[in-house]
Formats: structure tokens, C-alpha cells, sequence
């Protein structure tokens, strides 16, 4: 399948189609000249959408970084056939950095706060991954080149002063995720009656926001109100949040499926 007939079959829209042309350059630059390749930072809907492509070139060698299990921001690299993945992390390879912004302040600034600062700064969201914020600082995954502008240019989050310096990878602080765990039956797994089970709303008003384009499962745009949905799958729902079907288990008497969600809080 040639490059135009990938992008289409797995694009949906204009910004999608640039994304999964400048991802197959990429690709196509790491093979012709066998170096080390990588596109910015992806978020999970897009990198779902090119986990789909990579799987229709026949899963070219790649890595998603960082790769801890909460990342919701990752960079794409193609590695050339002398490298391994847990080399990209090697501060003279990889091509991300991490960032930790220390403050002492009875106000402690939020993830908005951090953004905004950077944005103020000129700084383009698809440089920036995760921003981690912990108690009295800060851990921001960055694009390397980024990095010189930052540590001069950063000084300050709300009206919080910072300090900011550079630190391993392997010193980032990753908040721990806060969610609720939910134990239900339902009649069977179809999306509507998971959004239902997850967000403590009615079967109807689940397939009134799936029908009008609010829901992602995987990542994806889903319109599918009776669209399976398996262990392991995330489920979100603009304006309420996210969850993940953690166990869908065994049937009750009367036929209905035991099942355990987590929503993220």
C-alpha cells in the first residue's frame, strides 16, 4: 500500500492527514539513511491513530518515550538497526529532556498555570509532554531543543517564582493517578452501557453523548453506541473525564456481566 493510499485509510480529517505524512517521512528518513528519527510530542488520541499506521507498514522498529505507564504525551522514534530503545534515554541520543521547576510558595501553582507560562513563552504545545506537578515542583518533559530557551526563559508559573534546573530521566517524580474504582453489572459490554456504568449516568444520556461525537474509546472518535468494549480499553467522554474497563468477569444468575472501571478523578 502506497503512502497516500496509509494516510487516507487511517486519517480523519486535514490535521490528522499532515501528521501521518510528516510520521511517514520520518519513517522513510530513518530507512533511507539509517540515523535515528522522531516526530514531537503526541498526545493519546494521535498516537493511537499512528499505532494504527505503523501496524499497516508492517511495525517498522520503533519506541514511544518516555515510556512510563501513565504518560499521556509521548514522542515517536524510528530507530536505525544499531540502536535499541534503551539507549534513547542516553543524554547525548535522546531527544527529549526533563525539566524540574522548584518553588516555595504557600500557593502552589497548577497544571494550567505551567502551561500557560510556557505557551507565554512562545513555546509550541507539541514541544512540551507531560507536565508532572508535585509537591513544591514541577517535572516537565521537554523536546531537547527546546531546552537552552527554557532554562533561561522560565522564571515564573501564576505569580510563583521558579527555579529551574535539568535532572535525569530516571529522577522524575510521577504524581500517582487518583480514581475511583467501580464495581457493576451490566446486561452486556456495548459502549453505552459501559459510558453508563462509569459515569453514573443513564444508558440513554451515555448514547445521546457517543451519537454526538463525545466519546473516544482507544483514543478514537467513537459513534458506535453498541461498539464492544474489552479489558484494558480507555473510554473517554469530553466534559467527564476518563475511565478503563478493568476486568469484565463472570455472569451473574440473572445473565449480566460482573465488570470493574477505574475513573480517573
Amino acid at each position: 500500500m502506497d503512502k497516500n493510499e496509509l494516510i487516507k485509510r487511517y486519517a480523519a480529517d486535514t490535521d490528522d492527514r499532515i501528521l501521518l505524512a510528516q510520521v511517514l517521512d520520518k519513517l522513510k528518513l530513518m530507512e533511507d539513511r539509517n540515523i535515528l528519527s522522531y516526530t514531537k510530542f503526541l498526545n493519546e488520541r494521535q498516537r493511537s491513530m499512528v499505532e494504527m499506521l505503523l501496524a499497516g507498514c508492517g511495525h517498522p522498529k520503533h519506541a514511544f518515550i518516555p515510556e512510563y505507564e501513565s504518560a499521556m504525551r509521548t514522542v515517536l522514534v524510528f530507530l536505525p538497526d544499531y540502536m535499541e530503545a534503551d539507549q534513547l534515554y542516553h543524554e547525548d541520543i535522546s531527544p527529549i529532556s526533563v525539566i524540574r521547576a522548584m518553588y516555595s510558595s504557600a500557593k502552589e501553582p497548577s497544571h494550567r498555570d505551567f502551561l500557560g507560562s510556557l505557551m507565554g513563552c512562545g513555546i509550541k504545545r507539541e514541544t512540551v509532554g507531560d507536565i508532572l506537578v508535585g509537591k513544591n515542583s514541577c517535572d516537565i518533559v521537554i523536546m531537547k531543543e527546546i531546552l537552552p530557551f527554557l532554562l533561561t526563559n522560565l522564571e515564573s508559573a501564576g505569580r510563583v517564582k521558579l527555579s529551574v534546573s535539568v535532572i535525569q530521566y530516571d529522577k522524575m517524580i510521577i504524581p500517582e493517578s487518583d480514581y475511583k474504582l467501580i464495581k457493576d453489572t451490566v446486561a452486556s459490554l456495548r459502549l453505552d452501557s459501559i459510558v453508563s456504568s462509569g459515569f453514573s449516568i443513564s444508558r440513554e444520556k451515555a448514547a445521546s453523548a457517543i451519537n454526538a461525537g463525545l466519546v473516544s474509546l482507544r483514543h478514537q472518535e467513537c459513534t458506535k453506541a453498541d461498539k464492544a468494549v474489552t479489558e484494558g480499553d480507555v473510554v473517554s467522554v469530553r466534559g467527564m473525564g476518563k475511565i478503563e474497563l478493568l476486568e469484565a468477569g463472570n455472569k451473574s444468575r440473572k445473565g449480566r456481566i460482573f465488570i470493574s472501571i477505574k475513573r480517573y478523578l
